[in-house]
């Protein structure tokens, strides 16, 4: 029969972010944290490589930029803040720019209307306008053309 390796007895190892005090769960060891004074649950392996428990508010990942989530992925793809968004929602009324529909179902936010080939941000639209403009490539001859039909008697 095939036995396990004996645990090694991490009580009282330190390391810079702080000292095992006591085991938890199996192959878990409970850490007392310099940096906020809380305890963390940690592996052996995280112990000994003197990893910063996750858990710990004082934790920040190496890119850590401290704005909001949301802000920087918008930033990324359509070059304003989260700030410029809120300015142009309040502009539009908190409603979408072509049909006037506030915020979607769900929690979902206004989407970004941008053009495809500048790049520069329209206006904030609904879901199903957002989805209209791309269904017609942004082109205003065949957004005429569906005028036209629709006008048609």
């Amino acid at each position: 029969m095939r036995t396990r390796k004996p645990r090694i007895n991490l009580i009282g190892y330190k390391n810079e972010h702080g000292s095992v005090i006591r085991t938890d769960a199996p192959d878990k060891w409970v850490i007392k944290c310099n940096y906020c004074d809380k305890e963390h649950t940690q592996s052996a392996r995280e112990i000994k490589s003197s990893s910063k428990s996750r858990s710990c508010e004082k934790f920040k990942p190496y890119n850590y930029t401290g704005l909001d989530k949301r802000d920087v992925v918008i930033r990324n793809q359509y070059g304003i803040t989260l700030e410029q968004y809120n300015t142009m929602l309040k502009a539009q009324n908190y409603k979408c720019a072509i049909c006037g529909n506030e915020d979607e179902v769900e929690g979902r936010k206004l989407a970004i209307d941008h053009c495809h080939t500048t790049g520069k941000v329209r206006g904030l639209l609904c879901g199903k306008c957002n989805r209209g403009l791309g269904l017609f490539y942004d082109n205003q001859e065949l957004l005429s053309n569906a005028i036209k039909y629709l006008t048609k008697e």
